[in-house]
């Protein structure tokens, strides 16, 4: 099932996305409809159809949500930025303002001239999840979408007398610069291949592929990031963990996004994250 926040006629709403269409779910909240496909329980208005067309697919995450990515989760990455393995997950936090659905034109921020992406696997969670052992950590895993942590690289590093401090905020919290979505692909799709680590996570700039990886790759995998995050934080129903990048980002060869550059973040199922730079 692939889940969808949507926009149509003034209103925002949720649905499941299918051959095309978009179908209503009875659900108030994405949140809500999240934990009911974890449970079994979600209802889909099948007499409510509306053409892809005609909606707005928009973020699949609500403005009081987490929105928890994590850096440094792939050797090869860690390669290419000249970084130390980390003893444990290296997490930041992603504003909502941040975040934009697939198909929204990114405006490059006057601020940077050095705009890159990043392709990620993203977690959403179905359940209320506190200090859980990592064997239990998927069964509070509604399922997963697309993330691509757009920074800007020339933001990240500040002068602090004669350190140098990372500044998270001002390279990977811009507005409206960071797509998430289309769809969240519940665990009755890709529930084995999440716990077989059988996916691979695929970016693509104007075309040409720049980043693939599997996610049997990570440093830390799936249950081990949401047991950490767990243990410093609740996470709630539609609360998203962005797993982190593989190597091949920008910064890596100094080729970096300008106007008219389309990226694309393909995770098969989920269908294709795809944004253009203007």
């Amino acid at each position: 099932m692939k889940i969808v926040r949507y926009a149509f006629g003034g209103a925002v709403a949720v649905g499941v996305l299918q051959a095309e269409r978009v179908f209503p779910v009875r659900a108030a909240s994405l949140a809500q409809a999240l934990a009911a496909s974890l449970a079994g329980r979600l209802e889909v208005d099948r007499s409510g159809a509306l053409p892809l067309a005609d909606v707005e697919l928009l973020a699949p995450v609500e403005p009081h949500n987490k929105v928890l990515a994590v850096a440094l989760n792939y050797e090869g990455h860690i390669r290419e930025s000249a970084q130390s393995r980390p003893e444990r997950p290296i997490v930041f936090l992603k504003p909502f303002d941040a975040l934009v659905g697939s198909g929204t034109a990114i405006q490059k921020p006057a601020v940077t001239d050095k705009l890159d992406y990043e392709g990620e696997l993203a977690l959403v969670m179905g359940r209320d999840c506190y200090q859980v052992a990592p064997e239990d950590a998927l069964s509070y895993v509604a399922g997963i979408t697309s993330f691509n942590d757009m920074s800007a690289r020339d933001l990240l590093r500040v002068k602090a007398g004669n350190n140098e401090m990372l500044d998270w905020f001002s390279s990977k919290c811009l507005n409206a610069i960071t797509p998430v979505g289309p769809a969240v692909v519940t665990l009755d799709e890709i529930g084995s291949r999440l716990r077989d680590q059988d996916i691979t996570v695929v970016t693509r700039v104007n075309g040409r592929e720049v980043q693939r990886a599997s996610i049997a790759d990570m440093i830390f995998d799936v249950p081990a990031l949401v047991s950490f995050l767990s243990s410093r934080v609740r996470l709630r129903p539609g609360d998203i963990i962005a797993t982190g990048t593989p190597p091949g980002v920008g910064a890596s060869t100094g080729q970096f996004l300008k106007a008219g550059d389309t990226v694309e973040v393909d995770i098969a199922p989920i269908p294709v994250l795809r944004n253009t730079i203007v």
